[in-house]
């Protein structure tokens, strides 16, 4: 599912239904989500939650990392951020949380700016903090990076960083339907053979 319209996630939630619908979405499926923290996206898994049994919401284990890494920190105390990330490893938010305080107060202005906003990132997602720890262990889902490089495909090599085409949401949204139906083998199934007779 993808949308590159402004619509207030209208198309987006739609998409993702039908999506998950093809996938066997019923009223008794357990879903697990995996989202990247960001409100829009869970937005987008909240509008699943009539349509099923139950949602477990999960903070993207590959996302919360990236957060940490992105964190220079000197090398005296860039083990204490190592620290951070194992107490989240181990679903520990309150002691995630407490060693961030007291990182931020050795830290450089930009730096410690870093951990207040990593700090805030972690509180807005806490209840969607686990143990990944013990979902790993029992062979559970807990990461999306193999999604992130679908969605790399998709959008960023043209859409993103400093790649010479530009595309208005307008041009892009169609251009991304295509992109998803052949992902998920839909243009294989439905649309192939209609366009090719065209």
């Amino acid at each position: 599912a993808a949308s590159a319209k402004l619509d207030s996630q209208v198309q987006m939630k739609r998409r993702t239904i039908v999506a998950a619908l093809k996938q066997g979405l019923t009223p008794q499926t357990k879903v697990t989500a995996l989202c990247d923290g960001a409100s829009n996206c869970w937005n987008i898994i909240d509008a699943l939650e009539p349509l099923s049994a139950s949602i477990d919401k999960i903070l993207d284990w590959f996302h919360l990392t990236m957060k940490i890494q992105n964190i220079s920190l000197p090398p005296s105390i860039k083990p204490k951020l190592t620290r951070i990330k194992w107490h989240l490893w181990r679903g520990n938010v309150d002691r995630a949380q407490q060693r961030i305080t007291e990182l931020t107060l050795l830290c450089s202005d930009k730096a410690a700016d870093k951990l207040r906003k990593l700090s805030a990132y972690i509180k807005s997602n806490e209840d969607k903090i686990i143990n990944y720890r013990e979902r790993q262990k029992k062979g559970l889902t807990f990461t999306s990076n193999i999604a992130e490089s679908t969605v790399e495909s998709l959008i960023n090599q043209r859409c993103k960083g400093q790649q010479h085409m530009r595309w208005s949401r307008e041009g892009l949204d169609p251009i991304l339907q295509i992109r998803a139906a052949i992902a998920s083998d839909d243009w294989r199934k439905n649309w192939e053979t209609i366009v090719a007779s065209a």
